[in-house]
């Protein structure tokens, strides 16, 4: 079992679901299917992803399992959703449809089953195995599968410090970062080390969660339990606090809670999708607080970082991915890190289907497909484009000269260059003027730094691209 992977002594069930005669050996079943499943997949693979399987429900139908994420989820149906169903015939001696469902799907489905069982009243925190299933441990989340690069390398290291000494390396810690990439699998890596050592309490939750808990107590009235749970805790990793805006009656709730917690030296870790100051709906005296500790961002990863995202994940995933392409991908990729690991799936989801050989056509059908561009645009283009536009040449604009009046138009054709064509970077490079691929990174980054501040230049690249693109 992978270090950090703790497996549950609950499985999630369907209440009142019709009996089976295999129904009361649902835990011996995981085993059974697992010792099947190991011997058509690699080692290293079955270790990394399939030893996080869980069982959550079987009936005369079907079988359901339940996977840390829907990265994996996705992963499992797209390339071994026959192999389930042949090893579960095996095992069970009958035909049952298999469905997959990511752990948060599912946690979903029994907080709504268990509340429609017990009453609109029911307190979340009356709930069977509440706190672990409020953990919702992710057992692909862990430091080992973190890629550290120079756009995280203060997050992660903060992060290992605090699952090594909570309560007294940072605390609180609060990271902050655009959506997808990474700080919720900081926070789950987090969890599953401190989950290893039992006497440790440790709570890993979302917002929204807190929230859910929130307002089922206000219905119940059970307020001493709501504060036992949280203030009794060692560790508290709360996900995506700005989701508490417009919430003043949570918020409220959280500050005790906070000042309770680390009054008690207890480690507490927040994440959120910008720092604290940018917080306009939450309190001066509460924003103050995740300063105390320490601040740390996560931003867009470089090219060398999503290179190495690429191959790791693709390694996980059994694809034989050259570095070449692995480079390419991450070129033309420069979104976040799921629509990295949403790249990787489609890939190995083609490879199943169609069974070819990776060639570059076939990388570029799969980044058409998850960029959504629609029209492939060619160099010249782009250079006739620019060239119209900012009336220069050209020849010009191919030119080893360095005046002024064309860095801008140069470093805008490497752009758009860049962000349209399906060129590499040294193909673009060599084509304006036998430059290598830095400069084309330089000119990139220069020119979306640029967009920030800079509205006329957007709407005119916007109005470049429009008719580059029609």
């Amino acid at each position: 079992m992978p270090i950090g992977l703790e497996q549950s002594s609950t499985t999630l069930k369907v209440p009142q679901r019709k009996a089976t005669p295999s129904d009361n050996k649902v835990d011996s079943i995981l085993p059974e299917i697992l010792a099947e499943l190991r011997k058509s997949v690699p080692g290293q693979q079955f270790d990394m992803w399939f030893s996080c399987l869980k069982i959550s429900s079987v009936d005369e139908s079907s079988i359901t399992f339940i996977t840390p994420n829907n990265f994996i989820k996705e992963w499992f149906s797209g390339n071994y959703k026959d192999t389930f169903s042949g090893v579960v015939y095996r095992v069970l001696n009958s035909s049952r449809e298999v469905i997959f469902l990511a752990e948060d799907e599912a946690l979903k489905q029994s907080i709504t089953s268990s509340l429609a069982s017990n009453g609109a009243h029911t307190s979340l925190s009356k709930l069977p195995a509440y706190e672990g299933r409020m953990n919702s441990l992710n057992g692909y989340y862990r430091f080992e599968n973190f890629i550290v690069g120079p756009c995280n390398r203060l997050a992660h290291a903060a992060a290992v410090a605090v699952s090594e000494s909570p309560g007294l390396a940072y605390n609180p810690l609060f990271i902050h970062g655009a959506s997808g990439l990474g700080k919720t699998h900081l926070l789950h890596a987090i969890n599953n080390v401190l989950l290893s050592r039992r006497t440790i309490r440790t709570l890993y939750l979302s917002c929204e969660q807190f929230v859910n808990h929130f307002i089922s107590t206000i219905r119940s009235n059970n307020w001493d339990e709501f504060r036992n749970l949280y203030r009794n805790l060692d560790v508290l990793l709360l996900d995506d606090i700005q989701f508490f805006e417009n919430l003043q009656g949570c918020r409220e709730e959280f500050f005790h809670t906070f000042n309770a917690l680390y009054n008690a030296r207890k480690q507490i870790v927040i994440t959120s999708d910008c720092p604290p100051e940018s917080l306009s709906s939450q309190e001066d005296r509460l924003v103050s607080r995740f300063k105390w500790g320490l601040l740390c961002s996560v931003d867009s990863p470089t090219i060398e970082t999503r290179v190495a995202i690429i191959e790791k994940k693709a390694s996980l995933m059994n694809i034989n991915l050259t570095h070449d392409f692995a480079s390419y991908l991450a070129e033309h990729i420069h979104g976040n890190i799921r629509d990295i690991e949403g790249a990787i799936v489609r890939l190995g989801k083609e490879l199943k289907v169609t069974r070819n050989t990776i060639t570059l056509d076939f990388i570029k059908k799969v980044i058409r497909e998850v960029t959504g561009i629609k029209k492939s645009v060619n160099i010249e283009a782009v250079l006739h484009a620019v060239s119209e536009r900012f009336n220069v040449s050209i020849s010009q604009l191919q030119s080893k000269s360095r005046t002024r009046s064309l860095i801008l138009p140069r470093q805008i054709a490497m752009h758009l260059s860049r962000k349209l064509t399906n060129m590499s970077l040294t193909e673009i490079g060599g084509f304006i003027g036998g430059r290598d691929h830095s400069t084309v990174i330089h000119a990139d980054g220069k020119i979306t730094k640029l967009l920030k501040k800079d509205k006329n230049l957007l709407f005119v690249l916007q109005k470049i691209e429009g008719e580059l693109q029609r």
